[in-house]
């Protein structure tokens, strides 16, 4: 059947207008009509977790104690009212001038969210027993996998970290942090009572 040009042409060139604009190519075949649209449910759960979570708070880990102490391989800190704690399977000097270091590891509240500190104290370096070493800048990264980030701190706002007590010989590292965290939509929380013991590689 031929189509009237003339009649038709201007729905023919709006048609053309609107699939040539949009910026994804689809394949269907196999049906005469256009493919259903798919509506994709919005769920209030990261995938793997049982508790919701609420991008205005941080939730606290129920396994995790406030103490003054705090146990080999493990990190914790508070956000307002909630507080966040972890283990660090994961601890090594950077570079062999030994003035940065790296530690992360997974959270309580589930092993797919986590801890990341990249820690930098030139000029001074982890060659011998120190304490009260303040860190030249600090990077934190608060995380979920799969998600956007929970926190992290700004390219010019560092982390106030102080590494308490550093013994060379068995590497190990007891420390503590503060500091302004920022959520992926700009809003800042404010990290306190941090702390960690590591054994460095």
């Amino acid at each position: 059947m031929l189509i009237n040009q003339s009649k038709y042409g201007p729905l023919f060139l709006l048609l053309i207008l609107i699939f040539s604009s949009c910026e994804k190519e689809y394949s269907y075949e196999g049906g005469d009509s256009l493919p259903p649209t798919v509506t994709l449910p919005i769920d209030s759960t990261f995938p793997g977790d049982t508790t919701h979570y609420d991008p205005g708070a941080l939730m606290s880990c129920s396994s995790c104690k406030d103490s003054p102490d705090i146990a080999e391989s493990s990190w914790s800190f508070k956000t307002g009212n909630s507080l966040l704690c972890g283990t660090v399977d994961t601890a090594f000097i950077l570079g062999l001038e030994r003035s940065s270091f790296t530690f992360f590891g997974p959270s309580a509240c589930g092993g797919d969210s986590g801890l990341i500190f990249t820690v930098y104290l030139s000029p001074n370096t982890l060659k011998g027993d120190t304490s009260n070493m303040d860190a030249t800048y600090a990077v934190f990264y608060y995380y979920h996998t799969g998600q956007p980030y929970i926190l992290t701190s700004h390219s010019d706002q560092s982390f106030n970290l102080t590494i308490s007590s550093y013994v060379h010989a068995t590497k190990m590292v007891t420390g503590t942090f503060r500091g302004t965290g920022f959520r992926d939509d700009g809003r800042a929380v404010s990290v306190v009572s941090g702390k960690f013991r590591i054994r460095l590689l």
